[in-house]
């Protein structure tokens, strides 16, 4: 009889309430463990794309060191022979670094004097490259393949100054100098405000994976979104202007409003003189900065315009500092 007490007392299992209890410590538990691990992923994705970035920086010192110290040219609008000697056609910056980035086959099938969309160049545009994305973004993000010139997009653009997009003689007034530039190649020693002072890349939200509403992250088109700009700071709450948006970002009562505004001022050589793009990332808080020294630190969305535009600039002489 003792026995079979002692056998049935063993075989009690959880009540209703023990269970729930248990449950309910299980659901704490995830609840506080959850924005750790959300934590950790994006500080891991964030050290990918600083990574990146300085690879960008690395390879663009190499561009300089084959080239007696020239930069890759930001991008042209035609066919012309620029400062260096060399004859570019409709390109952007990204291209010219495919030897360093370990993507030597790409340019060597690649013709720097014909259009990104010729023939023989388009083939090569539409290669998904890492070191073009983000982990926080877009990996892999291309095009509508349904437009005869689609390509892959990126997350990370060039330094052009505190001008628009195509640097109009307007903007000569005020144009305090950048690493790269439309119709313009620069040097290294062109920027007297110090390499440590002077950003070389950041980050873009690409705006319409996929698609075709949007440039922002056609980086491999001169006409698309292949530069930033410090007309606005990080992460600005002001829009872009773009040569075209997607419509939910022109919606100020649609979430990408909020991420990704934007203003579309159309084609043509008129509208291209008011294209305007400010860094943005999905990092909170901020975006990543490669300086020209081969750096990259962690800029705040909330800095100053003045302390923005000081960074950006490559001979403004101003005298503020990222913090």
């Amino acid at each position: 009889m003792i026995h079979f007490l002692l056998t049935r007392r063993a075989r009690r299992g959880f009540t209703l309430v023990e269970l729930l209890v248990v449950i309910a410590i299980i659901g704490v538990l995830i609840a506080l463990l959850l924005p750790a691990v959300q934590q950790a992923r994006e500080a891991a994705r964030r050290m990918q794309c600083t990574n990146n970035l300085k690879q960008l920086t690395l390879a663009t010192h190499m561009h300089a060191d084959a080239r007696q110290g020239w930069l890759p040219l930001g991008g042209i609008e035609w066919t012309d022979k620029l400062e260096d000697g060399g004859t570019y056609g409709r390109i952007t910056w990204m291209q010219q670094l495919w030897p360093y980035i370990e993507q030597t086959a790409l340019y060597d099938g690649y013709t720097l004097s014909d259009p990104f969309y010729s023939a023989d160049n388009i083939g090569k545009c539409r290669v998904p490259v890492s070191a073009y994305y983000c982990p926080s973004d877009q990996v892999g993000a291309m095009q509508d393949q349904t437009d005869s010139n689609w390509r892959v997009l990126g997350n990370y653009v060039a330094n052009m100054g505190n001008t628009h997009l195509h640097q109009p003689a307007a903007d000569q007034a005020v144009y305090t100098g950048a690493p790269f530039g439309i119709h313009h190649i620069y040097k290294l020693n062109h920027i007297v405000d110090g390499l440590s002072n002077t950003a070389l890349y950041s980050e873009l939200i690409i705006a319409a994976p996929g698609g075709l509403s949007d440039t922002r992250g056609d980086i491999l088109n001169d006409d698309g979104s292949p530069a930033f700009m410090s007309i606005l700071t990080p992460n600005s709450s002001s829009p872009d202007h773009c040569a075209a948006c997607k419509d939910s970002s022109e919606d100020s009562s649609n979430p990408d409003y909020r991420t990704i505004p934007c203003y579309e001022v159309g084609t043509g050589p008129t509208h291209n003189q008011s294209v305007q793009v400010a860094a943005r990332s999905r990092h909170p808080g901020g975006v990543i900065v490669a300086m020209c020294d081969g750096s990259a630190r962690f800029v705040s969305e909330t800095i100053s315009e003045t302390i923005w535009q000081a960074a950006v600039s490559s001979r403004g002489g101003e005298p503020q500092q990222l913090p």
